[in-house]
């Protein structure tokens, strides 16, 4: 397959070394077929990314102004699908390694070679142009103890599943204290019953650093499209924690929902009510999980759930529902 000859592709090219992009503008001159508009610093080029349309980026990463990371993100956020290249003097495998973990596709360390840069454009090129497909949601869920999802949007994650949507749950924790080994074997049996991929990463445990470096490693590999987390209004430290990092790491999702625990304060005013009547008897057996392998927390107790379920449903039909509130996204 080859880009199609009766159009051009909308490159945006940032890099603020002239020579260098003297050379690279030669390179798409050769080629043909590309419109080029080129930046030399970050904050005019993410500008250029809010005001006008692109079909493939390539960019530095060190700018004046906003750097190549923060453009990558902006130019992610905006065109989920699109290509990124990026064109570094960087040798050093953490620079390309953190590149590709804000959203690029492919890095590239200069001097460049114009065949393999003319080679890796027209794929490129090829890839914006491919048709527009109904891309199924990624949902990624995060917990500041193991379970809080499964309690307060576990019927919401298996309707997404439902849908044919992936979902990932990511537990993340102050200290082991707040995971148990029962806890972690109930998890995983809770995760195969919703029909979620949960992921323990090596930095469960750890500092709100470690924690966010997670969330942002994990939504620029999938590219989630939206977000569940522990409410804000939370009296437990580290549900409250898993909240802050979340809604700082999410920063660019569209849709971030925050929903209840055992431990949410009376700040919790959901706005948006999930039916979840099909998705409880599975629910409940999920939240057993933890009874049954000898981590019996009272927080967590089926019949917890459906009380929870029950009393919000008075917002929707007097059924039972999960309730969210909207951190960020269009009213659903």
């Amino acid at each position: 397959m080859t880009p199609d000859p009766s159009r051009t592709v909308r490159v945006l090219y940032v890099e603020d070394a002239v020579d260098q992009a003297l050379l690279v503008k030669a390179f798409f001159s050769a080629i043909g077929g590309f419109t080029v508009t080129h930046a030399q610093d970050g904050d005019a080029a993410l500008k250029l990314v809010q005001s006008k349309p692109f079909e493939i980026l390539v960019t530095d990463l060190n700018l004046p102004g906003a750097d190549g990371f923060e453009l990558i993100k902006a130019f992610r956020a905006k065109y989920r699908r699109m290509p990124i290249l990026v064109t570094t003097g960087y040798t050093q495998a953490e620079y390309e390694e953190q590149a590709l973990r804000a959203g690029a596709d492919q890095v590239m360390i200069k001097p460049l070679n114009q065949s393999d840069f003319v080679t890796r454009v027209k794929a490129m090129a090829i890839a914006s142009q491919a048709p527009e497909e109904d891309e199924p949601a990624v949902v990624l869920a995060i917990e500041g103890r193991l379970g809080d999802a499964e309690m307060g949007c576990g019927g919401t994650l298996m309707a997404e599943v439902a849908k044919g949507h992936t979902v990932v749950l990511v537990p993340i924790c102050r200290s082991e204290q707040d995971a148990t080994p029962e806890e972690l074997k109930a998890a995983t049996i809770a995760a195969n019953i919703l029909g979620v991929e949960l992921r323990v990463d090596r930095t469960l445990f750890g500092d709100g650093e470690g924690h966010r470096d997670l969330i942002e490693r994990t939504l620029n590999e999938l590219r989630h499209t939206v977000v569940f987390m522990p409410a804000r209004d939370d009296r437990d430290l580290s549900r409250r924690d898993a909240a802050r990092v979340t809604e700082a790491a999410a920063a660019e999702v569209a849709t971030v929902l925050a929903y209840e625990t055992a431990t949410t304060g009376l700040e919790f005013t959901p706005s948006r009510f999930n039916d979840v009547r099909a998705e409880m008897v599975l629910k409940m057996e999920a939240l057993a999980a933890y009874q049954a392998v000898g981590a019996p927390r009272a927080d967590l107790r089926p019949r917890m759930a459906q009380a929870y379920a029950r009393y919000w449903g008075r917002y929707k039909d007097f059924t039972e529902v999960e309730a969210f509130e909207e951190v960020r996204g269009e009213e659903g």
